[in-house]
């Protein structure tokens, strides 16, 4: 089970996952938590131990590599008793391909939503090529846009905390709540 703690442990890592526990001991010192490092380096063991830490990755500046062509795909399906099995098929593409950031199931006005990466335009468009061919049995309507980030990608937005978001808005939302 995580807790407060291991929550802001892991928001701190996902940050920065090459810190020291030195950075994270003082991380912690922000939210009022003073915790020996030998129970930092214990809760960290234990998150990887436990599978929750499952490993560590890098952030790259966007902006000093090639441009990619990040592309959303907004996807609705057709009813079909073939759909469960053509599903597990879509899964399968979608988790092996490498271009792929984000992708799921929703809620609402589309079936599935998936954000990819590409190097050029004539990948992206042959991949969407290849997608509806693969897949156009089971797609009813399907939407691309291509998307152009303003902010880098953040795994920390996966990872943050209750308490650094009252922080974030302690500072932002005063101004637009009269206080």
């Amino acid at each position: 089970m995580v807790d407060r703690i291991d929550a802001l442990i892991i928001s701190a890592l996902s940050q920065n996952s090459r810190q020291g526990i030195f950075e994270i001991w003082d991380y912690l010192k922000g939210f009022n938590y003073n915790l020996a490092e030998e129970e930092i380096e214990s809760r960290i063991a234990k998150l990887e131990e436990d599978g929750i830490i499952s490993g560590y990755t890098i952030k790259v500046d966007v902006k000093k590599i090639p441009h990619r062509v990040i592309r959303v795909d907004l996807v609705t399906f057709r009813t079909s008793q073939a759909l469960p099995k053509r599903l597990a098929g879509l899964k399968k593409y979608l988790n092996d391909a490498p271009f792929v950031l984000f992708s799921g199931r929703t809620r609402g006005g589309y079936d599935w939503i998936t954000v990819k990466s590409f190097l050029s335009n004539e990948i992206a468009d042959e991949e969407n090529d290849i997608y509806r061919n693969l897949f156009g049995d089971i797609i009813q309507t399907y939407e691309v846009y291509d998307f152009v980030p303003h902010t880098d990608a953040s795994i920390h937005a996966l990872a943050h905390t209750e308490s650094e978001y009252e922080q974030f808005l302690k500072e932002w939302a005063p101004p637009f709540i009269g206080s």
